[in-house]
């Protein structure tokens, strides 16, 4: 007869790690093309939404099977590096407009 497992949720990191990565290459040609179009903003801007993908990725996984302390502090200053654009009021919405490639017009 078997022995119940102690713990029946085995953790591991290997599809946490595939799907960052997949994230962080796409993201890296994403920017890349951007600079070799000479659109830097844009750049800075799809390495945000990248970063903001892989910490949608990183939440989730901890919030299934919990993470260690370190990686904890890791995930939210990831959070916080996402989000600052969005705490600096009007300068930060019309980054992240420039980010995107949005074009303001001052009539």
């Amino acid at each position: 007869m078997h022995q119940p497992v102690s713990d029946p949720i085995k953790r591991d990191y290997s599809p946490l790690i595939v799907g960052s990565a997949l994230v962080v290459f796409f993201g890296l040609l994403l920017m890349l093309l951007r600079i070799a179009q000479e659109e830097y903003l844009m750049a800075i801007g799809a390495v945000w939404v990248a970063n903001g993908l892989t910490m949608v990725l990183h939440v989730m996984y901890w919030r299934r099977y919990g993470l260690s302390s370190g990686l904890k502090v890791a995930v939210v200053t990831q959070g916080l590096i996402t989000i600052a654009p969005l705490l600096l009021g009007e300068f930060g919405m019309t980054l992240i407009f420039f980010m995107f490639g949005g074009e303001l017009r001052f009539w």
